[in-house]
C-alpha cells in the first residue's frame, strides 16, 4: 500500500533525474451524454489532461457528438462493439475473446467503426480497447490489418509496438474495484498501483516511455473516486511534477 507521501517522493525521483513522467487518462464504457459524462469532462479540462473515451458503438446516442465537439481535449477510441460477452461459460468475459470465429469479430469491430464515424463522434483514433480490458491472443495480429494502430488493456506493457506493428498504450491505476459490486478500491490500493509503476519506469521493470495510465468508468464513480481523481490530477500538475499527454501525439511520434 502507499500514501499520497510516497507518490510524492517518487515524482521527486524523477524530477532528480531531470524528467517528468508521462500520464494518460482512459474512460470506458460511454455511449451517450450525462451528467457524470459532463463532470468527467470537467474535471479533466480543469487540469488540461487529454481524456480518452472508449466508446460502445452499438447504440451510441444521437447527442453525444455535440456534447464532446465542445471539448477538444476529448479524444474517442473503440470499445469493441456491443460491450457483449462471447465467451462459453466458465471462460472469464471477453467480447473479442479466443472462442469465437475471427471472421465474425472482424465483422462487428468493422461495424463498429463505421456507427462511430457515422455518429461524427469529433478526435476519433484507431485504437481498440477491448471491453474488459481483455482479447484473445489470436486477435491481437490481425488488429492492425482491421486498421487499428493500437491496443489498449490493462497492465504494463510487453512492448512499445509488437510483431505486427501494433502499439501498446494500457492503464495501470484503476480506482475501482468490481466485486462484489463497483465501489472505491482505497487511496493507498489505488495509490500503490501508482507507484508501482512509476518505480517500475524510473528503474527500468517497465517501459519508460509507456505513459502511466488512468482508467476510470464514469457511469460507476462514487464520490469517493472523484475526489481521489481530484487530488491525484492536483499533485500531477503541482510545479509540473508531471504532464498528461494526449494518444494522438504518441501516435503520430511512433
Amino acid at each position: 500500500m502507499a500514501t499520497w507521501a510516497e507518490l510524492d517522493t517518487e515524482l521527486a525521483l524523477w524530477q532528480a533525474q531531470g524528467e517528468q513522467p508521462s500520464f494518460w487518462w482512459r474512460d470506458d464504457d460511454t455511449e451517450a451524454p450525462t451528467q457524470a459524462l459532463a463532470r468527467l469532462i470537467e474535471l479533466s479540462a480543469k487540469y488540461d489532461a487529454p481524456l480518452h473515451l472508449a466508446v460502445i458503438p452499438a447504440d451510441i446516442h444521437r447527442d453525444l457528438a455535440d456534447m464532446l465537439r465542445a471539448a477538444p481535449h476529448v479524444w474517442c477510441l473503440q470499445h469493441g462493439f456491443a460491450h457483449k460477452n462471447n465467451e462459453p461459460k466458465g471462460e472469464r468475459a471477453s467480447e473479442v475473446g479466443k472462442s469465437r470465429d475471427l471472421d465474425l469479430q472482424q465483422a462487428d469491430l468493422a461495424e463498429g467503426w463505421k456507427r462511430m464515424q457515422h455518429a461524427e463522434l469529433p478526435n476519433l483514433l484507431p485504437v481498440m480497447v477491448p471491453p474488459w480490458s481483455r482479447i484473445g491472443a489470436q486477435v491481437v495480429p490481425h488488429l492492425p490489418r482491421w486498421g487499428y494502430a493500437a491496443l489498449s488493456v490493462f497492465d504494463r506493457r510487453a512492448q512499445a509496438e509488437d510483431a505486427a506493428g501494433l502499439l501498446h498504450f494500457n492503464a495501470h491505476v484503476e480506482p475501482l474495484r468490481w466485486r462484489p459490486d463497483a465501489r472505491f478500491a482505497g487511496v493507498e490500493k489505488t495509490l500503490e498501483q501508482c507507484v508501482t509503476h512509476l518505480r517500475e519506469r524510473r528503474t527500468g521493470v517497465a517501459d519508460r516511455d509507456e505513459p502511466t495510465g488512468l482508467l476510470t468508468h464514469h457511469l460507476q464513480t462514487p464520490q469517493q473516486v472523484w475526489e481521489f481523481c481530484d487530488e491525484l490530477a492536483a499533485r500531477l500538475s503541482h510545479g509540473d511534477q508531471a504532464r498528461w499527454v494526449p494518444l494522438n501525439a504518441m501516435l503520430k511520434r511512433q
